[in-house]
């Protein structure tokens, strides 16, 4: 595998599908542009309630979003 090959996949494609998941996210917002996620504390999971625009920077410093049953890790 060459080098740029092996840079795409290493950076550029991990980099796409976080996007992708905090758009998903994003747009799947509750009312007034809030979202339920997984803030993560203390190695810890609970559940907050945070402005659409401030997904991204949890996102950033590990953060999750809910599973399927609406739970954290």
């Amino acid at each position: 595998m060459n080098t740029a090959r092996r840079l795409v996949v290493v950076l550029v494609v991990p980099a796409v599908m976080l996007a992708l998941f905090a758009v998903n996210i994003a747009a799947a917002g509750g009312p007034n542009g809030k979202t339920t996620i997984c803030h993560s504390a203390n190695g810890r999971y609970h559940q907050i309630t945070i402005s659409n625009s401030a997904l991204p920077a949890h996102l950033r410093h590990g953060d999750v979003a809910l599973d399927a049953y609406g739970d954290c890790p």
